[in-house]
């Protein structure tokens, strides 16, 4: 009786041993897509940061944007040598940094309450670009119909530059 009952036991082992397993390959199988998924972003973000360091004179760096309606830009909040808060804006080329001291134009949370004054269901981005030669804020958000709907304000004063509706 010894015997029988040992033997029914080991089934149970290898039972949760399999489970383990199954469980362990679904998590590295996950983290691995994660990775996968997130990478053209980590680089994006380390290409717009050594380019703002070596063009825009940035010395530390704090935030990443990343608009893409006509031209791809991402823009890199910091501090540059004088310790002055400035974005730079850096094309995808990486030629003709643009860089701005924060105090010149528009914060991000005015231009966002500006779009939440307009009731959307969801606001999704909200980035600098360069429009029409001129440093601009680029929102991305959907209205209470779920439409996608893009509105872009000039950096320096706020005026509306474009707007894109019910797309």
């Amino acid at each position: 009786m010894r015997q029988q009952y040992q033997r029914r036991q080991r089934p149970h082992h290898w039972v949760l041993l399999s489970i383990l397993l199954v469980i362990l390959v679904i998590l590295i199988t996950g983290a691995y897509m994660v990775n996968k998924a997130t990478k053209p972003l980590s680089q994006n973000q380390a290409y717009a940061e050594s380019v703002a360091k070596k063009s825009g004179h940035l010395t530390s760096t704090s935030q990443f944007y990343w608009t893409n309606l006509d031209t791809t830009y991402y823009t890199v909040a910091g501090k540059n040598k004088a310790n002055q808060d400035v974005y730079a804006i850096v094309p995808k080329t990486g030629k003709d940094v643009t860089v701005l001291k924060k105090s010149a134009g528009l914060s991000r949370n005015t231009v966002l309450q500006q779009v939440w004054n307009k009731n959307p269901k969801k606001v999704l981005s909200a980035a600098m670009c360069v429009f029409n030669g001129k440093p601009a804020w680029q929102v991305s958000y959907l209205n209470q119909s779920g439409k996608l709907c893009y509105i872009t304000f000039q950096y320096s004063n706020g005026k509306v530059l474009q707007q894109i509706s019910n797309i």
